[in-house]
């Protein structure tokens, strides 16, 4: 039923989601109709299988190191995986579940700033004339 989802379903508008340890233990059909791709931490073994052929060669070795809380995502509309890190824990749905914040880096410090706060302001890339 499943297989009959994935190959027939995107056609007709359904989205099918699936989420497992390892896309090696889907049936493969399944797995090359999902247009939207997520990979945590992988172990090498898992990461040389057929199924992870969508991520580069120096992605899939990033993922033998990835911390907890880090994805790549793969998707049809951008070339290349993007890698996401999530700030918070899994398991915290509430602010007051969630850990102290990561120690300040160069990425977190150009972050900080609210990135809507200019809208509105007038652009300083105006045609000068």
């Amino acid at each position: 039923m499943l297989l009959d989802i994935a190959e027939r379903g995107r056609s007709l508008g359904v989205i099918l989601v699936g989420a497992q340890q390892t896309a090696s233990e889907v049936e493969r059909r399944i797995v090359t109709n999902s247009a939207i791709r997520v990979v945590g931490r992988l172990d090498p073994a898992e990461a040389s299988r057929p199924e992870y052929g969508f991520l580069p060669p120096a992605q899939r070795q990033r993922a033998l190191l990835a911390k907890p809380g880090t994805m790549f995502v793969n998707q049809p509309d951008i070339p290349v995986p993007l890698c996401l890190e999530f700030p918070f824990p899994a398991w915290a749905t509430r602010k007051s579940e969630a850990g102290d914040a990561p120690s300040e880096t160069l990425r977190s410090l150009t972050q900080a700033a609210d990135p809507f706060a200019v809208v509105g302001a007038r652009a300083d890339d105006d045609i000068p004339f």
